[in-house]
């Protein structure tokens, strides 16, 4: 390769980031961070939040004839670092995905409102923003996805993906395959059945560059340890270079950048912690003794020694006893108000059903009160094995409808404490949109109030003592599956 053509390069991206810079004193670290890597693959520009891929031509070609463009194009790339979209793809369909994220940073340069880029701007762009802010309250790379998924046609976000693309995403895949079959990075469940290594998410999903040529084949290349070590150590930095971003725009820069306020709200859904459904269940189980086969304690040795000398004859049986994390008794009360859905109810159900029966959280003997309610109690189903529950599930029907009260669930499960149809109650998991009275004492037990929409868990007033748990867009996607 040209070390003349290499040297033009770095000299490009040091002009591009000296210039951002002066304009975004709050984003210098974030300016800075990659590591350029030229090559001469079909892929002029790409980045896993590590390395910054380059096909010097493409570089230098873009910068003679658009220096603003690809100006704009490097704070493309920086934005998405920023926002972690490389790490938050793990069940999102790669196609839309990707859209998705182009939309959310391109929206976020326009509102910067950074003068030597807007004219740059593209009409037909910042039409297409203007019209989607009509129907998505806040562009968020998360609910943009969502609004594609469900109301734009093929063609139209064929069309997207052409007007809004810069850099090429294959590598950010490359990344979520492994964590997926390997590390499992949010958690030990990504599918239902989370020890399947072929439940990808992405065998089918299409992430092709629009500018390439239709038989392009995606990459499906696994990381070695190391480098899956790397990306998950940047994926850590650049969360904490999102977090002195979002402080430094909250007291010193507010008043020097226009569009503070907009990024700042940006950044805010990021700031929650990261972890699957089941993983949150698991806060809610106790260690208790089960009769299985506990690998762990076992010698191994002894054994297999035993059947060696004796033949068939082993030294040592197998302990039958593992302190596991179970639950045994538990409450879930679905808000059956007119603002929940009923799929959506089925699916929540069926996804903690399936949890629960694939990693044996349950006792043998197990005691679930399934409750209903609106402002009253509509039917409370006691169920004790997988069958009942697995039956309840496909025949249940939603009863109610009316107003949201939350307090009669929490008099009613008194009621069977004292009535001790509940001995040992690990907590209430209580499905909702949030819109609703909440009571004013703490119960007993521990309880959750879990929701669907982001903008109803952000304005839900849930009292100090319980907790709350939104299930984001990528996992209801899951939740479907």
């Amino acid at each position: 390769m040209d070390q003349e053509l290499l040297d033009i390069c770095q000299q490009i991206f040091k002009n591009i980031i000296s210039q951002l810079t002066l304009h975004l004193r709050f984003m210098d670290l974030a300016l800075d961070q990659f590591t350029l890597v030229p090559q001469q693959k079909s892929i002029e520009i790409s980045c896993d939040g590590t390395y910054l891929y380059y096909h010097p031509l493409f570089v230098i070609k873009t910068y003679q004839h658009r220096p603003d463009g690809l100006t704009r194009g490097y704070l493309h790339i920086v934005l998405h670092a920023v926002f972690r979209h490389p790490f938050l793809s793990v069940h999102m369909q790669a196609s839309l995905w990707d859209l998705a994220c182009d939309i959310a940073v391109e929206n976020m340069i326009s509102e910067l409102k950074l003068a030597f880029l807007e004219k740059d701007e593209n009409q037909e762009k910042q039409r297409e923003l203007a019209a989607m802010k009509e129907k998505v309250d806040l562009l968020s790379a998360q609910k943009i996805y969502a609004y594609l998924r469900d109301q734009v046609d093929p063609d139209k976000v064929k069309w997207l993906k052409t007007l809004f693309y810069f850099d090429d995403h294959a590598c950010w895949y490359d990344f979520n395959q492994t964590v997926n079959r390997k590390s499992k990075l949010y958690g030990e469940e990504s599918k239902d059945d989370p020890g399947s290594s072929s439940d990808n998410e992405f065998e089918n999903a299409s992430h092709d560059n629009p500018h390439d040529s239709p038989n392009k084949e995606k990459s499906k290349r696994q990381l070695t340890a190391s480098e899956l070590q790397q990306l998950k150590n940047s994926q850590e930095k650049w969360r904490r270079i999102q977090e002195r971003i979002k402080t430094d725009l909250e007291t010193f820069s507010r008043d020097d950048q226009p569009a503070a306020s907009q990024l700042i709200q940006a950044l805010k859904p990021l700031k929650r912690e990261k972890y699957d459904y089941a993983t949150f269940l698991r806060k809610f189980m106790v260690q208790g003794e089960k009769v299985k086969l506990n690998d762990n304690d076992f010698d191994y040795i002894f054994y297999t020694y035993g059947l060696k000398l004796y033949h068939n004859m082993p030294l040592i049986e197998a302990l039958e006893q593992s302190e596991l994390a179970n639950l045994r008794d538990f409450v879930i009360a679905i808000d059956t108000s007119g603002s929940v859905s009923g799929p959506i109810v089925q699916s929540f159900l069926e996804k903690t059903y399936n949890i629960f029966k694939q990693r044996d959280h349950f006792f043998e003997r197990f005691n679930v009160h399934i409750i209903q309610c609106d402002a009253k109690i509509q039917e409370d189903m006691k169920i004790t094995t997988f069958d009942q529950f697995d039956k309840y599930i496909q025949q249940m029907e939603i009863k109610g409808l009316g107003g949201t009260d939350f307090r009669p669930v929490f008099s009613h499960v008194d009621e069977l404490l004292e009535k001790k149809e509940l001995t040992r109650l690990q907590g209430l998991i209580y499905f909702t949109d949030g819109d609703g009275i909440y009571p004013q004492y703490q119960p007993r037990y521990r309880t959750a109030f879990v929701f669907i929409d982001s903008k109803a868990y952000d304005q839900a007033k849930v009292p100090a003592w319980a907790i709350k748990y939104l299930i984001e867009d990528d996992e209801m996607e899951d939740f479907n599956a």
